[in-house]
């Protein structure tokens, strides 16, 4: 497989966030209505979506998985920073210092969807 081909696939960009189940429903309204809409232009996020990360936890805290879809790693370099300090501004500006996180970069090697009968 050439390098070219490892480079054209899309990129997904995942924060794992943990905030007090006091707030979860705030927050994921917020996320649904105004932040992953404000991000997620077409363009360079060209999808993102929200994952509630399903684990036994010791604290009272919810885990969500949010994630943005990048066309390809190039376009991520240039200019997935930008879109994902924003989020983090949109984040900050309801809920700072209200939440953890972590982050991981993804490489979307392969994926299957069969599509549904219905």
């Amino acid at each position: 497989m050439s390098k070219d081909t490892l480079t054209a696939n899309p990129l997904i960009y995942n924060i794992t966030l943990k905030i007090h189940q006091d707030l979860a429903q705030e927050w994921l309204l917020a996320m649904k209505e105004n932040f992953l809409p404000k991000c997620t232009d077409g363009e360079v996020v060209v999808a993102s979506q929200i994952n509630q990360v399903l684990v036994a936890q010791d604290d009272e805290d919810l885990t969500f998985a949010v994630q943005f879809i990048f066309s390809t790693k190039e376009i991520f370099e240039t200019e997935g920073m930008v879109a994902l300090r924003k989020f983090v501004e949109l984040l900050d500006s309801q809920f700072l210092k209200k939440y953890v996180y972590f982050t991981t970069k993804m490489e979307i090697l392969h994926s299957l969807e069969v599509p549904s009968e219905n």
